[in-house]
């Protein structure tokens, strides 16, 4: 029986040893505190940006990577000098606590280490006796659980600093304006004395007893040997603060970003503040001018090509006042975009053999079932080098082009080069998608063109090859993917050489008027850039490339108002050069000759010669597969023996003709190009006796089998569909008949109003050497 009794009273002390040892293993949650941090936004040097204040109204960081050396020091000497040596629990300043509240009578010491500290301010306890021994019992375990420094540092980041401010890097920043890595040995010991006594910072009052705290301290810090006499004087020396200062609001559009996409509180960005700072200033200077037009809204971004990392972005001017969308982060918002993506057209349709840079592209009328295109002046050019289409973003040849190329494909292509906000089909923007008919951010647009200026160095510095990762969003946060090169000598989505030849064209986009002259200067910079407006005057768009950096800039207001000033080459562009002028010098791209051919070019059309082209260049363009045709505006032409007429062999000698090779354009694009090129010749007349053997007529408009509308004038009267028609022969008598019906006839200026009723129709035009041409169209509708 004894025996037994005593075997259950040892079993019963184990029992409770083990339910202690639990109970004290779990003594502490998984996680002490469970608070909000305020949100914050780093420079890639580590510098603060911006920072939101935490939802409790607290201001208060996430831990730093370390506790900084002053404040270590100050902290443990004025609050726990035995830190580093205690479990947790001091108890001969337990005892010395406990000896000096009695024999006052009230609380006067609590003998708390900094470890018992920390349990206090996570569970927020009342002063009893009990409280103090739950928390000694916590404050050891706290001690198994965590090393001295990350306790410490638990500590600094959670212990009150007077006001709403909490912990130690929050602090620094309210009173000092710059991080606790930065603080002097007065700045570290003011701060240390305030988790005791936090009300004594509030300005005004306490000014004496804080004062005395601090250089308690400081005397403290002497007499330990931590700093020595000169160090004690200067500190003593310094000022105390006056009224908490402001954080650095300088990136709040890029803060508020990465907030709603992240769940981190702090961001490491790749941000230059210097570079930051100029870019805000230079948009702030810009807005002040334009305000005046009611313009309220602009936006920069700069790009490091190199590393794809983003150095400035100022989501929006004024970002610090209320009212106009200022708060709006517009480099992520969704706008039209203008005349931006012609550039991408452009390179793509070279790699396709659509185009040379030098080849005339047709700048006619044109007309398509749901709109006709119009250039920016309302005027065409007849025919038009394709650089120059581009250079000067004529609508009409670059519309003609996605019509070659086909929507789908260059729909496809947006995607490819990172265009994912153009994610209806194809159908849905039609042939509009190249004049702005869809919407992109000025972050994916200027992501874009830093990727081609990327893919075409690489190329230049890999040996003639590509690294597939070159193509990307622009980076902008330290913690973003790192990307590994894989290289390939063919191309993800754009050759070196249309890019090349693209960046060429960009170069000679007429610069606003206080960049006139700027390859005069030394300091003049070769730049490609791209302007783009958008319809109504909505989006004014500016983009230029070197090969170290991209910058991007748009205008206009985030209500989508339109304002007459709002064009890119006037409003966006002058900011775009303002910033350019604030980085290092710049270079320009090595022209790629690995990827390019040598080939025989017709000086006046910009085709592959043919036997028939007279003035050649030898050229560089890029080295493609498909096959170009030959230049289809050189003829060989029969004239007589003076060369005033043409002639055939029907009604002239063979032997006595001259064989001249000509450039003859088709009669729309003859009829605009010799009105602004008046050295094209067109071609002599016929002999009399002699007779046309090709066509000299036709009609610009309507196009073959239009679906025709008739719309309804302002007084109610069933308007006219007006036809255009252009002859060879500029004097030449046409004559007009619809439906064998004659209507008139006309010389010079070829146009006729007709009001045809519903169904289809033939237009049948004669000249008055029987020559004819006939277009069949249908009118829709009763009066639309």
């Amino acid at each position: 029986m004894k025996m037994a009794h005593l075997r259950g009273k040892k079993k019963m002390f184990w029992i409770i040893l083990i339910v202690l040892f639990i109970a004290y293993y779990f003594c502490l949650p998984s996680q002490l505190f469970d608070t909000p941090y305020s949100s914050k936004l780093q420079s890639r040097n580590g510098e603060l940006l911006s920072a939101h204040i935490a939802d409790d109204g607290q201001w208060r960081f996430e831990a730093i990577d370390s506790v900084p050396h002053k404040f270590e020091q100050a902290i443990i000497h004025f609050e726990d000098e035995y830190f580093r040596y205690h479990p947790g629990f001091n108890p001969i300043s337990l005892v010395r606590a406990s000896y000096q509240n009695v024999s006052s009578g009230k609380i006067k010491s609590g003998g708390s280490t900094l470890s018992m500290q920390v349990i206090r301010l996570a569970f927020k306890r009342q002063r009893t006796i009990w409280n103090k021994l739950v928390e000694t019992i916590q404050a050891s375990r706290l001690e198994w659980r965590y090393s001295k420094d990350e306790i410490l540092l638990i500590y600094s980041t959670h212990a009150p600093f007077g006001g709403n401010v909490v912990g130690i890097e929050a602090a620094a920043w309210r009173y000092f304006g710059r991080s606790a890595y930065e603080l002097s040995w007065s700045e570290s010991a003011l701060l240390a004395v305030l988790p005791n006594a936090p009300a004594l910072i509030h300005p005004g009052r306490n000014r004496d007893a804080l004062l005395q705290k601090r250089n308690f301290l400081l005397n403290k810090l002497l007499n330990k040997s931590i700093i020595d006499s000169t160090e004690h004087y200067l500190a003593c020396a310094e000022p105390l603060p006056d009224n908490p200062l402001p954080l650095p609001n300088i990136a709040p559009h890029l803060l508020n970003t990465l907030n709603q996409n992240n769940s981190h509180n702090s961001h490491h960005s790749t941000l230059s503040k210097p570079l930051q700072e100029r870019s805000n200033q230079i948009v702030e200077n810009f807005y002040s001018i334009y305000r005046h037009n009611e313009i309220h809204n602009l936006a920069a971004i700069i790009i490091n090509n190199h590393s794809g990392d983003v150095l400035a972005y100022t989501g929006n001017s004024s970002f610090n006042t209320h009212g106009h969308g200022h708060d709006v982060d517009i480099i992520q918002a969704q706008r039209s975009t203008g005349s931006t993506l012609k550039p991408f057209l452009y390179a793509s349709a070279i790699d396709n053999g659509l185009i040379l840079p030098e080849m005339l592209l047709a700048d006619i009328p044109t007309y398509y079932s749901d709109f006709s295109p119009k250039n920016y002046t309302k005027q065409f050019d007849g025919a038009v080098p394709a650089h120059m289409a581009l250079s000067r973003s004529l609508n009409v040849p670059f519309v003609r082009l996605q019509d070659d190329y086909g929507t789908d494909k260059f729909h496809a292509l947006l995607r490819k080069l990172g265009i994912t906000s153009i994610n209806k089909p194809a159908s849905h923007y039609g042939l509009s998608l190249i004049l702005g008919g869809a919407e992109t951010s000025l972050y994916e647009l200027s992501s874009v063109y830093s990727s081609m200026a990327r893919c075409l160095t690489t190329y230049t510095k890999q040996s003639a090859q590509y690294n597939a990762t070159d193509i990307r969003s622009a980076q902008l946060t330290q913690s973003g993917n790192k990307h590994r090169d894989k290289l390939s000598f063919q191309p993800s989505v754009l050759s070196a050489a249309s890019v090349y030849h693209t960046f060429e064209a960009l170069t000679n986009v007429q610069r606003p008027e206080e960049e006139t002259g700027w390859k005069n200067f030394s300091s003049g910079r070769n730049i490609a850039w791209k302007t783009g407006t958008s319809f109504g005057f909505r989006d004014a768009w500016a983009i230029g490339v070197t090969p170290e950096y991209t910058v991007g800039v748009w205008v206009g207001n985030a209500s989508g108002e339109g304002r007459p000033g709002i064009i890119g080459g006037s409003a966006a562009a002058p900011v775009m050069f303002e910033l350019y002028r604030t980085l290092p010098a710049t270079t320009w791209f090595e022209t790629p000759y690995d990827d390019m051919q040598t080939t025989a070019i017709c000086r006046q059309s910009g085709h592959k010669s043919s036997q028939n082209c007279l003035d050649i260049d030898t050229v560089y363009i890029a080295n493609v597969e498909h096959d170009r045709p030959v230049c289809p505006y050189h003829q060989l032409v029969h004239l007589s023996a003076d060369k005033q007429c043409r002639v055939n062999a029907d009604c002239y000698p063979q032997h006595q003709m001259n064989h001249t090779s000509w450039l003859v354009l088709p009669p729309v694009m003859a009829w605009y190009y010799q009105a602004r090129n008046p050295l094209y010749k067109p071609l002599p007349p016929f002999m009399e006796g002699c007779h046309e053997q090709q066509h000299a007529i036709d009609i610009i408009y309507p196009q073959a089998n239009a679906q025709l509308f008739v719309p309804r004038e302002i007084d109610g009267q069933l308007g006219r569909i007006i036809c255009k028609v252009t002859h060879r022969k500029a004097s030449a008598r046409l004559f007009w008949h619809l439906n064998n019906v004659y209507l008139g006839e006309t010389s010079f200026q070829h146009q006729m109003e007709i009001i045809p009723d519903i169904g289809w129709h033939t237009l049948i035009i004669t000249d008055e050497d029987g020559n004819s041409v006939s277009r069949r169209f249908e009118r829709l509708g009763k009066g639309h």
